[in-house]
């Protein structure tokens, strides 16, 4: 299933910032085109994958759905209390209002190169999104550096779930409209001198291996929930479905302190409140629950041993629009709730000694009416 990060509660922060519910947000980057996730850089430097503003290039779909593609996504430098964009020109698609983009998700930077993860949308179970040649780059990681005309192509996660669909088409399939075979990847991150990338829409745990082939680490089962009216009026369901299989959809990966990857799902529709998982993989094993009765996860990271955990909206996304939050889960199982007030949104975390830094208004863009995208930080001092 392709991962669907509806609109929620728009709580723009003011330029000083927005008192969280146990420290202070402030701003350190604004008027973002959909930012995603975040990478922390040795050096201090904080990046951020722009989804970008789609274009006009070429487009599908009709009336509010009509999506189209451009070459407006990007990857944002935050240093030295400034922003700038130091990647350009990457594939972006979007509709007309520029909301909710698929374009570039995640950044690595590491030897002197920018690692980029692109989503993908409207795959045709053949790994084409038929949206032409700058649609080739979606749903793969390509790299990129200073002096580089166009990106390369590294590994195409859509091609590789078209030949191999490791979660068999899991989910409602056409019961529900979705492709057996379907790829969104949206998140990733180094992992025994590759990247490990979650596909949200193949509900898998991916490996890249530094050249560039592509195998599995893990697939993730799905759930199955009793629907209710208003879970059918919300997603177009039939009345006689009494049912759904609902999907895990990763949406975020990282490496714990004891070397294991750690998995957080956004689960899919009808986004039912405390679904979601975040899963444990160690080197060889198979996925085991780390943490259960959460809320359309969005990211996950580590602070010191503890795991903390993003909502992008804490009463579901089938439910109106909620603020987005953000868990600490210490080793014993102790939950405390860090940030809520000003969060909308939310899409991607970093973490350093002294604070968390968190996209905001990730499904928005960076100019018109409405909320920009932005990034705040969190003191943890």
């Amino acid at each position: 299933m392709t991962l669907c990060l509806a609109a929620v509660a728009s709580c723009a922060l003011p330029p000083g910032g927005e008192a969280g519910a146990a420290g202070r947000l402030t701003v350190i980057a604004r008027d973002l085109n959909n930012p995603r996730k975040l990478f922390l850089a040795p050096s201090g430097a904080l990046y951020v994958a722009e989804a970008g503003a789609g274009g006009r290039d070429r487009c599908l779909g009709s009336g509010a759905n009509r999506a189209c593609i451009g070459l407006t996504g990007s990857i944002t430098e935050i240093a030295h209390g400034a922003q700038r964009r130091v990647v350009v020109g990457l594939a972006s698609v979007a509709t007309l209002d520029e909301q909710r983009a698929a374009g570039p998700a995640d950044v690595v930077v590491r030897n002197g190169r920018y690692e980029v993860l692109l989503q993908d949308i409207a795959m045709n179970g053949r790994g084409d999104n038929g949206l032409g040649r700058d649609g080739k780059t979606l749903g793969a990681v390509v790299t990129t550096a200073p002096g580089l005309a166009k990106p390369q192509v590294v590994a195409s996660l859509a091609a590789y779930e078209a030949a191999h669909n490791p979660d068999h088409g899991a989910g409602p399939g056409r019961a529900y409209g979705n492709p057996p075979v379907d790829s969104d990847p949206y998140a990733f991150t180094p992992y025994r001198g590759g990247l490990a990338v979650v596909d949200a829409a193949g509900n898998d745990l991916l490996w890249v291996s530094p050249k560039g082939a592509v195998s599995v680490l893990a697939v993730f089962p799905t759930q199955t929930v009793r629907l209710t009216a208003a879970d059918r009026r919300r997603f177009g369901i039939p009345p006689g479905v009494a049912s759904l299989t609902v999907q895990s959809v990763p949406s975020s990966v990282v490496v714990g302190p004891d070397g294991a990857l750690y998995v957080g799902e956004l689960t899919g529709v009808p986004f039912r409140r405390g679904l979601a998982r975040v899963w444990r993989i160690a080197p060889g094993g198979k996925p085991a629950v780390y943490a259960s009765g959460l809320t359309n996860v969005s990211d996950v990271a580590f602070l010191g041993k503890s795991l903390l955990v993003l909502e992008i909206a804490a009463a579901g996304l089938g439910a109106p629009p909620s603020p987005g939050v953000l868990i600490r889960i210490d080793r014993g199982g102790r939950r405390t709730v860090l940030a809520s007030r000003g969060l909308s949104d939310p899409t991607g975390l970093a973490v350093d000694s002294g604070a968390i830094y968190i996209t905001n208004h990730g499904t928005s863009p960076g100019a018109g009416p409405g909320p920009h995208g932005q990034v705040v930080r969190l003191s943890t001092g």
